[in-house]
């Protein structure tokens, strides 16, 4: 799909009814009257519904990519920076529940959720690794903490809490969610014990 204001515009309306009726029920007539362009429009620059999936997969993916940056986290400031950038710009989604319009997505269009899932774990992966770098420059890794369990957390912190329901139904931001995330990360949940 081609990128311009009017893709843009047709990207944003199909999210916007994926995630308030679902992907399946979403109607083409529909996403073209809110992006306001003609029914034939959405077909030249989308093709179907499942191209409409495959473009609001690429904008969600492209939120995480940015956060990775085009160049390394050079200071734990930087990674923080681009953690609670990641977290506005999810925040910064139309309302509704994202797992079942990922859910939907998945079921309906499995190689586009795919395509989807790898990409977005990729740039997770990169934001741990910068994290990592940055934690192993500074010598600020406690010993014996293996990073391919780090990174596991890490995963299930930035992707699970995105698509863990309680979280979803409750009026938590999306950023209030990556602020808290950094904040263990950095600082750990337990305060130093009082020394004698």
């Amino acid at each position: 799909m081609p990128t311009d204001a009017t893709s843009d515009r047709i990207t944003a309306a199909a999210l916007t009814l994926f995630l308030s009726v679902g992907v399946k029920k979403a109607d083409l007539a529909k996403i073209a009257y809110q992006a306001g362009v003609a029914r034939i429009t959405v077909y030249r620059y989308c093709g179907d519904k499942k191209g409409l999936a495959r473009a609001v997969c690429r904008q969600i993916v492209s939120i995480f990519q940015k956060a990775v940056g085009k160049a390394s986290a050079e200071s734990f400031d930087d990674v923080d920076l681009r953690l609670n950038r990641l977290g506005e710009e999810l925040g910064n989604l139309p309302k509704g529940n994202l797992l079942a319009c990922l859910e939907e997505m998945r079921r309906l269009y499995p190689d586009v959720y795919e395509e989807f899932h790898q990409a977005r774990q990729a740039a997770v992966d990169a934001i741990f690794q910068q994290a990592l770098d940055v934690a192993t420059q500074e010598q600020a890794i406690r010993e014996g903490i293996n990073p391919e369990v780090l990174k596991a957390i890490f995963w299930a912190a930035v992707v699970g809490l995105l698509e863990n329901p309680n979280l979803i139904s409750s009026n938590v931001s999306l950023a209030e969610i990556f602020s808290t995330v950094t904040e263990v990360f950095r600082h750990g949940i337990l305060k130093s014990p009082i020394e004698k």
